[in-house]
Parts: structure tokens; sequence; C-alpha cells
């Protein structure tokens, strides 16, 4: 998996591996986002909440009763090296939070979002319930 993100925020000299931006942790190694299949798993089983950004591009996702979600990242300062690098000091962690990038989520997983949506199957953390900013891929009509 390439980050569908690195075209809108390229950073030099932070180029993929030879397996990609997915990190052992299943979060983007670019952006720290969660993958799309683990996110829409996640949300179709239903034990995770979503609460909105002011973004239209990212949500984030609390753990509500599934396995915890991994973070790695790093402990050293030395001077960037690439997301991944051996010349760096890596940390995973688990924690009960983490974010999610729409640009993650294929066209077929777009349109299965728009349907939970739609059908009122996705969780909410806390009033009102529902996005004050959609998704960029969302049209209001």
């Amino acid at each position: 998996m390439i980050c569908p993100r690195r075209a809108e925020n390229p950073v030099p000299g932070n180029e993929p591996g030879p397996g990609g931006d997915l990190g052992p942790d299943g979060c983007c190694g670019y952006c720290g986002s969660l993958d799309g299949d683990a996110f829409m798993a996640r949300v179709e089983a239903g034990d995770v909440t979503l609460d909105p950004s002011d973004k239209n591009y990212k949500v984030y996702v609390h753990n509500t009763g599934g396995d915890p979600f991994k973070q790695t990242y790093r402990t050293d300062t030395k001077p960037f090296a690439g997301s991944g690098s051996p010349e760096h000091d890596w940390v995973t962690r688990e924690t009960q939070e983490a974010k999610f990038y729409f640009q993650h989520l294929s066209e077929g997983q777009r349109i299965r979002f728009v349907e939970l949506l739609n059908t009122k199957a996705l969780r909410f953390t806390d009033p009102p319930g529902r996005f004050y900013r959609l998704p960029f891929f969302i049209s209001q009509r």
C-alpha cells in the first residue's frame, strides 16, 4: 500500500519502503492513519466510535470493545531517515484511539461507508452524533 496522502503532502527523503507504507502496527507509516481495511472491519464490527474532526478528511476512532490499536513511533532525536528506517529507534505501544484519513478508503469502501452512514449504523463518541463536516467524498443534496 502506498499512502494516498503522499501526493497531497510530499515529504522529500521519505520514500516508501519495499513493502510500501503499511507499517508493522497496521497503520500507514507515512501519515499514521489506520489502514482502510482495518478501519472498515472495526466500523462494521461496531466495536469503535467515531469522533469527527473539523476536517473533511479525518476522523478519530475510539476502541469500545475490540482489540487495542497499535501505534509505532520514534524515540530518538536523530535526523529523519524515512519511516521504518533501521537508523531510528522505534517503539510500538497499544492505545485506545487512532486516527483515520478518509483518503485510505477504496471506492468500494467509500460506498459502503455511505451506506452505513445513511442507515445510521455508525456509532459516534459524542453529540451531535453525526458529522458536522461530511467526509470529502460525500456530497449533500
